[in-house]
């Protein structure tokens, strides 16, 4: 549970304001270098106020890694309009719009998660409950692709988690200044995953 007992619903947009300082702060100074008064600072909150809505770095990052993870399991889950091998198409490309645009927040969850798994089983459950919520999405996708003949996977087994795991190595390399843009880099995977991973014919 995110530790906000301090800040009221109606303090809301200042919560928001202090995790976007936050989350850039932490991207471009790193977590270990930015202390809770700077960021407290920058949001125009008083540094007691955020301390007791955010005890630790750990709270504070916490917070900010449900937030997008809410944010993008949420986008992708209403959108169920098309066949299978559209709907899916559509998802990787807002996928990695979603993930280039916020890989601060992504680096962040990735970073925190073995922390979270060994201190604060509830709080990695609450983000890998989301987590699973959309890996099933995506399983029900290519479940249907397959029942309609749509998707003729080149090798069995293929589910949401090698999906996934193929978009999650896209923060990994790359680097729109090589000249790659994110929309083409959103054709790169669903050629990728729609074509060559779950063999589902060009038209």
């Amino acid at each position: 549970m995110i530790m906000t007992a301090d800040l009221s619903p109606l303090d809301s947009r200042r919560t928001g304001r202090a995790l976007d300082v936050a989350t850039r702060l932490f991207g471009e100074h790193g977590v270990s270098r930015v202390d809770m008064t700077v960021i407290a600072r920058e949001a125009g909150i008083d540094a007691l106020t955020l301390r007791r809505a955010f005890p630790t770095k750990v709270d504070l990052v916490h917070a900010i890694a449900l937030r997008t993870t809410r944010a993008l399991v949420a986008g992708r889950l209403v959108d169920d309009s098309g066949t299978p091998v559209e709907r899916l198409s559509r998802l990787v490309r807002a996928h990695v719009r979603f993930c280039w645009r916020h890989r601060t927040e992504e680096e962040l969850r990735r970073s925190l998660t073995p922390a979270l798994r060994a201190v604060y089983p509830a709080r990695h459950r609450e983000i890998s409950d989301l987590l699973r919520a959309y890996r099933e999405h995506i399983d029900a996708l290519i479940s249907a692709g397959r029942a309609q003949g749509l998707f003729v996977p080149r090798r069995p087994g293929v589910s949401a988690g090698t999906v996934l795991e193929m978009l999650d190595g896209a923060l990994n390399w790359y680097d729109p200044s090589d000249g790659l843009s994110v929309t083409q880099l959103g054709d790169v995977y669903v050629d990728l995953i729609i074509h060559h991973l779950l063999g589902a014919p060009r038209d």
